[in-house]
């Protein structure tokens, strides 16, 4: 357990003078392009895949893009939009023939990840509609789901746009800072980085923990602390919670490389090396009291792949040499144990296991998706092909399981033996496009160069 002291001065070690900060960015500039060079992160060489394991992935790569282009995305873009909304919003869930539910409110999180789903598939694939989608979501975002008087966003609205839930989510806040910039990497909407810097700058006053370090989870639309509510099993941190949070400050730092934003991503960094991973397991702990304390036993694979690709990804973005290298062997091991411990005979992830023996067997579609990056990640990284044919494994039990061939889009949840659950909604404030499209635009964006020749 780390005191207030003690995070105090690791504050004051890191930050460090002028000079030393102006120091440590020319070596960067120096000793990051040797880093790089020789191999030591998971970044995309074609020359340095093996013959038969590149035709493997170019064969992955088509496959996954292929469904992402044509049944997806399509999918999502198709029935998303309500055509009939005055407010020119989307539905807040989708039936599993696609039918839009037109009275169903409008989740913080869904929303959010409209917007940063539009937005990549325009940064990475360049058509109109997306772009047309992704200006549709942060104009609804912006006009109904902002807080004006307080700031950040709400975390539910009804079907017509009205405010049902105000609470502050550190969870919604970090998909709002999240989707708010990845809107300004293809639009330069200066109004949606600073929305996205704002949102950053109240939850580092209100959200931020002082005394014991990381973020508490729920707040009043007025910015007072509410106990018991978030992402936390009614305690007060959570590692989901703290995961997106990394993920939107690392977004974020792409587009605005500041000082502060920088240091509390060291922070956060620091924060899952000392209570959230745990080193012994490679798992990582769910849920925290304040100080830290855990509580309960789960290991979530999924969480834990997506973990350790994400925790690598913000590494990168840091262009921190030393740090990339202690986070990649992390990275690999955390892989080695969901590949060792949480996959069914049939190549895919299971959910998560409870205490020493019980475990959720369903199959989701969210950890399938993380599953495929998370491992082709560890290959990237440790060139071991052991994690390439578990990506594969994991892909081709979707690809043969989870698509629906009937009414598009995936479904998104198979019981243990690969049923899928009758007339399960295919969209609501929780499953949205954003975990398999995230798969689909992370194997373009590694591998789109891989060619045969």
């Amino acid at each position: 357990m780390q005191n207030k002291t003690a995070l105090s001065q690791k504050r004051y070690i890191r930050q460090g003078s002028t000079a030393l900060r102006g120091m440590l960015f020319v070596m960067r500039i120096i000793l990051l392009p040797l880093f790089l060079s020789a191999g030591l992160c998971g970044c995309n060489n074609d020359h340095k895949f093996p013959y038969e394991e590149k035709q493997l992935l170019i064969q992955l790569r088509e496959e996954i893009v292929a469904d992402l282009q044509e049944n997806l995305l399509p999918f999502w873009k198709n029935f998303s939009v309500d055509p009939d909304d005055p407010n020119e919003g989307f539905y807040g869930a989708i039936a599993y023939d696609g039918a839009g539910i037109t009275d169903a409110g409008k989740h913080n999180v869904l929303f959010t990840r409209y917007l940063w789903t539009y937005s990549a598939a325009y940064r990475i694939f360049g058509d109109d509609e997306s772009l047309e989608l992704a200006h549709r979501a942060y104009n609804y975002l912006t006009n109904f789901f902002w807080d004006e008087e307080n700031g950040g966003v709400h975390w539910q609205l009804n079907a017509d746009g009205t405010v049902r839930d105000s609470i502050k989510m550190t969870y919604g806040l970090a998909f709002a800072i999240y989707a708010f910039s990845e809107y300004y990497r293809i639009s330069g909407n200066e109004e949606s980085l600073n929305k996205a810097i704002q949102i950053f700058h109240l939850l580092e006053e209100h959200a931020y923990d002082p005394l014991y370090g990381g973020y508490l989870e729920a707040f009043t639309t007025d910015w007072k602390f509410v106990p018991g509510q978030g992402m936390a099993s009614g305690r007060s941190k959570s590692m989901n919670t703290h995961l997106h949070l990394l993920e939107a400050y690392t977004n974020l730092y792409r587009v605005w490389p500041d000082a502060e934003l920088e240091d509390k991503m060291h922070e956060m960094i620091d924060v899952f090396w000392d209570h959230i991973l745990n080193t012994e397991t490679h798992h990582l702990e769910l849920y925290f009291e304040r100080d830290w304390t855990v509580y309960g036993r789960y290991d979530s694979y999924g969480h834990d792949i997506e973990f350790a690709w994400l925790f690598d990804e913000a590494g990168q973005v840091l262009e921190d040499p030393e740090l990339i290298r202690k986070i990649q062997e992390a990275s690999v091991k955390i892989a080695q144990v969901q590949l060792e411990e949480g996959m069914n005979p049939h190549g895919a992830m299971i959910y998560e296991k409870i205490g020493e023996d019980r475990y959720r067997d369903n199959l989701s579609w969210w950890v399938q998706s993380e599953a495929v990056v998370g491992f082709i990640n560890a290959y990237e990284i440790s060139r071991d092909r052991k994690f390439l044919e578990a990506a594969i494994g994991v892909w081709e039990y979707v690809r043969d399981n989870m698509i629906d061939r009937e009414h598009g889009g995936w479904y998104a949840n198979l019981d243990a033996d690969g049923t899928p659950r009758p007339n399960a909604r295919k969209g609501d404030g929780w499953i949205g496009p954003y975990h398999n499209g995230r798969m689909g635009f992370e194997i373009y964006e590694r591998f789109h160069n891989l060619n045969n020749h």
